[in-house]
């Protein structure tokens, strides 16, 4: 054997370092049916954060069947009313933000974290709000991102990876464009090339979960039980949750909540 075949590992060399992944779930506006989302997601070994607002015309969750679902995953604030904030004057959203705290902090008797706004809808005129309310981080709805929660003016923002839901190509590069988001706009061309139709999400997810777990990074799957139920997409979002519950169990990927891994990125910041 020559030297040359002797490698750096046995040569004492550190191991090199395995890629940072994680895996998070997020579902809004508190429907009834958020309860059989919460099922899958247990069986599948996984956690998520549920955003809920107090009142929305879709219908939401009694204030115990909150609390019963706070007892098992984390939940978020979502306005009070699923006020679209950029639509409503500053006195009425800061109610609604500040407003939506409390309410999920009086209902579950534990600290609200995080908040989400409806359809992600915000502006830097709310900013400020966010952080006088106390929350850690507020989850937007960026497309195809594998970023972790990112430090923005004292606060943590958690973009998303992919949406439980059918979506044309066109909706993906609105969301890009409208955020600036070129790096995940050029994720979208490579990975997502010959998906030509919106029901191919789940073997979209399953390619950025790919990369997640090959070049590291936080994959968010998020979504509307709702709306799941509208378009009849259960089945397929039964696959997607088992392929996220093969990673964590097989790959040691932890999952983790939307509030965890903001409090993980807020203290890496602080270090």
């Amino acid at each position: 054997m020559t030297s040359r075949s002797v490698s750096a590992r046995g040569m004492g060399a550190p191991e090199p370092a395995m890629p940072q992944n994680f895996i998070t779930t997020s579902w809004d506006d508190g429907h009834p049916l958020d309860f059989r989302i919460a099922e899958m997601l247990a069986r599948h070994g996984l956690t998520g954060t549920f955003y809920i607002p107090r009142k929305i015309d879709t219908g939401v969750m009694s204030e115990a069947q909150v609390r019963d679902l706070s007892s098992h995953f984390e939940v978020g604030a979502h306005t009070l009313n699923h006020v679209f904030l950029a639509d409503t004057d500053a006195a009425t959203a800061q109610a609604e933000i500040a407003g939506s705290k409390k309410w999920v902090e009086d209902v579950t008797g534990k600290t609200c974290l995080m908040f989400c706004p409806p359809a992600g809808r915000f502006n830097s005129l709310h900013e400020p709000m966010f952080r006088s309310a106390g929350y850690v981080g507020i989850r937007t709805v960026e497309f195809i991102s594998l970023d972790p929660p990112r430090a923005h003016d004292g606060l943590m923002e958690m973009p998303t990876t992919i949406q439980a839901h059918p979506q044309p190509a066109w909706n993906y590069v609105k969301n890009l464009i409208k955020r600036v988001a070129v790096f995940n706009a050029w994720r979208y061309i490579v990975v997502g090339r010959g998906l030509t139709n919106g029901g191919d999400w789940p073997d979209l997810a399953r390619r950025l979960l790919d990369q997640a777990l090959l070049h590291g990074g936080v994959f968010h799957l998020w979504g509307h039980s709702w709306e799941i139920e509208q378009a009849g997409q259960w089945e397929p979002l039964e696959r997607v949750l088992a392929m996220l519950g093969q990673a964590v169990r097989e790959r040691s990927t932890p999952c983790l909540t939307n509030g965890d891994l903001c409090l993980r990125g807020r203290q890496s910041q602080q270090a």
